[in-house]
């Protein structure tokens, strides 16, 4: 075998036996997890004052959005008041004829429906039309049955009260009697 002698032995070789190896430039473990604590540390602060940034921008837009409904709601209703306010002149003038006879008031008043129809009209509120059409519940809402040999069953005879739509949604379905044929119970 060969002799090693103190001559022959590296300086780190000392060192790596000892579990010491060295690398040049590096730091000690525990300012290595101190620096990358820190690291983390600002990055939770910059995710939280982001998350409170957002947090005060969310409650801001519900703030503004609440405003503007509110805003909207307002302006809308002032329109439609608006356009009844005539309607109501024309009833109030209606109502101080003294010497009109009965159909000249009932041409007053139909020239106030109309009137009226035609304002909210102009918001989308329409008629459902109801007499002669087959009773459709999304629109109708049968009061009584009525027999009818003359028509088909389901066909709505007459309107009790008128329904309204908003565009494609019932706002109040028409109030109807229908059809039915007559058969007896034996």
């Amino acid at each position: 075998m060969s002799e090693t002698t103190s001559d022959n032995i590296r300086p780190e070789a000392d060192n790596e036996m000892a579990g010491e190896t060295e690398v040049p430039g590096a730091l000690p473990a525990a300012e290595d997890a101190a620096k990358a604590l820190a690291e983390v540390q600002a990055q939770a602060a910059e995710h939280y004052d982001r998350y409170l940034r957002a947090a005060a921008e969310l409650d801001n837009y519900r703030k503004r959005t609440a405003k503007m409904r509110s805003e909207t709601r307002e302006e809308t209703l002032r329109d439609v008041l608006l356009q009844i306010a005539p309607v109501m002149d024309n009833m109030r003038r209606a109502l101080a004829q003294e010497n009109a006879t009965v159909e000249a008031f009932k041409q007053g008043v139909e020239l106030i429906y109309a009137q009226l129809q035609e304002a909210l009209r102009g918001y989308g509120l329409e008629e459902v039309q109801a007499i002669g059409q087959l009773f459709d519940p999304v629109w109708h809402e049968a009061l009584l049955e009525v027999e009818r040999p003359d028509l088909p069953s389901g066909t709505v005879v007459e309107e009790m009260e008128k329904g309204y739509r908003l565009r494609d949604k019932v706002v109040r379905p028409a109030r109807v009697v229908v059809s039915k044929t007559g058969g007896k119970n034996g």
